[in-house]
């Protein structure tokens, strides 16, 4: 049986290469702390600094946001020691990844922001970033009269981005 710390980490490299896209920092831990007991706090932060440092995990800083993705050589210690990890945690992971991928790759590439403004409006910043970049594929810049548009706005641009960004193309490319 693996120490804790080696389980640990198997389990983030098992965590980042079911998932197949980049996560922040924040994502990661939550995802394998608060919302599911795989690990504690503390231990998921000390395996994710150790993974980066012996270049298993990549971390790279993306709107001020510290992301990770797995390393081709962090998916061969992966794919040596991966039995290591309990078959039924591994399917617990499996299973949850397949039905929530999409909603953290959602929160990584729609971005959104407000602000008050002097005269008292709001000005929302919504963007779409390109996958595991800086650069955005859209970014829309929109002044509201209320600070409740302003919320309502940021809080829906994440299940609405795609929509949004399909019906501007359809629309600007449509000859």
């Amino acid at each position: 049986m693996a120490s804790d710390s080696t389980l640990i980490k198997l389990i983030l490299l098992y965590v980042m290469d079911k998932m197949e896209v980049p996560l922040e920092e924040d994502n990661l831990t939550d995802l394998c702390t608060s919302d599911h007991a795989w690990m504690n706090y503390m231990d998921c932060k000390d395996a994710i600094c150790d993974l980066d440092e012996v270049g298993f995990l990549h971390k790279r800083v993306v709107q001020n946001k510290t992301i990770y993705n797995i390393t081709p050589d962090g998916r061969m210690c992966l794919a040596n020691f991966y039995t290591r990890i309990p078959i039924s945690l591994r399917e617990e992971i499996n299973q949850f990844i397949k039905s929530h991928r999409m909603d953290y790759r959602r929160r990584q590439e729609y971005v959104s922001d407000y602000f008050k403004n002097k005269d008292g409006t709001y000005t929302v910043l919504l963007k779409i970033l390109k996958m595991g970049s800086e650069l955005p594929l859209v970014e829309l810049k929109m002044v509201v009269e209320s600070r409740e548009n302003a919320a309502f706005i940021h809080k829906n641009w994440q299940s609405r981005a795609g929509a949004v960004y399909g019906a501007l193309c359809d629309n600007l490319l449509d000859g």
